[in-house]
């Protein structure tokens, strides 16, 4: 008897795929999923693609991943979510989710009684990311971000779990590799990490543009992570990484119109005035200092800005 494999509702056989929509509950929302149940056994794995539902270049690379990928090629488990957040997704809503202005990939593990976005965590977590063994996590910039492709993972007490994120993070042809010391608390990531399941986010594409090279990229470095665990055939590619182990993020405290005086990439100095913050007459209200030395890993580029929006990252 064939050996299936279940995520919630959706179901597949041994060596066979299948697309569907995954329904979980107190979710009004379905999720569309490929399963990949492959010819062997070997480790299971999530790709995530739209927690942020704006982030297009990795919801396309997540999507292509998932159509591209056949049992037959295939030693392990693979589910593959490239919406994983739908209402944020056609309400074109940057950062949050339409239903509770609540930012899904800050509310992770989520709450069972929650608002929309903790909710949506809250079954994620229970119903798929427990169900594996690895989880790929694609992101890039938001509507009003510009940034520099990048990797993150969580440093975690668990020294196994964290070696195994930091190792697959470095894994994509991505020169910047950041271990998250709790910085972007209720993360995917961070909340798999916690949970001995190792985890990481990669960055790339920016602005709302759906960018077919970033795309390919983001897909080659899952693909290239896929062959390094055993679930495909090949030899992993290695890349040399930068490895960063400070993301110092800057929020407004005011709201204005944000005038940065950097830009993605950029090599910046402790003291430095990254941008400054001024009223509807153009009067200067703040500037914004650098605490540390580093890149500027990603920059807002919208003018509107309203108080605790982020406005830029410095990677250290």
């Amino acid at each position: 008897m064939s050996k299936s494999w279940r995520i919630a509702n959706l179901s597949v056989a041994e060596g066979q795929k299948e697309k569907g929509y995954l329904e979980l509950p107190t979710i009004a929302e379905k999720l569309p999923a490929f399963l990949v149940n492959g010819i062997a056994e070997g480790p299971k794995v999530l790709v995530l693609g739209g927690i942020h539902g704006c982030e297009y270049t990795s919801i396309d690379a997540a999507q292509k991943v998932g159509a591209s990928i056949t049992p037959a090629e295939v030693k392990g488990k693979i589910i593959v979510l490239p919406i994983a957040n739908p209402a944020s997704f056609y309400a074109r809503s940057i950062y949050v989710h339409p239903g509770d202005q609540k930012n899904l990939n800050r509310v992770f593990p989520g709450k069972k009684e929650g608002t929309d976005a903790e909710r949506l965590a809250y079954w994620l977590n229970e119903s798929v990311f427990k169900e594996v063994d690895y989880i790929i996590d694609l992101h890039g910039g938001d509507m009003i971000e510009a940034l520099v492709p990048f990797t993150i993972y969580h440093v975690t007490e668990d020294e196994e779990v964290l070696n195994s994120s930091k190792e697959i993070a470095s894994l994509f042809d991505i020169e910047y590799v950041i271990g998250s010391k709790g910085q972007v608390p209720g993360s995917t990531y961070g909340c798999a990490a916690e949970q001995g399941i190792p985890a990481i986010i990669a960055e790339a594409g920016q602005q709302g543009i759906m960018s077919e090279e970033h795309s390919l990229l983001l897909q080659k470095g899952v693909k290239n992570i896929l062959i390094s665990l055993g679930l495909l055939e090949g030899e992993a590619e290695k890349s040399d990484s930068t490895f960063l182990s400070v993301f110092d993020w800057y929020r407004s405290d005011k709201k204005g119109l944000w005038y940065p005086a950097v830009q993605i990439g950029d090599a910046v100095a402790k003291g430095q005035v990254l941008g400054k913050l001024a009223n509807e007459f153009g009067d200067t209200i703040k500037e914004v200092v650098s605490h540390t030395e580093g890149t500027v890993l990603f920059l807002v580029s919208s003018l509107a800005i309203n108080d605790t929006d982020p406005l830029l990252a410095v990677g250290a």
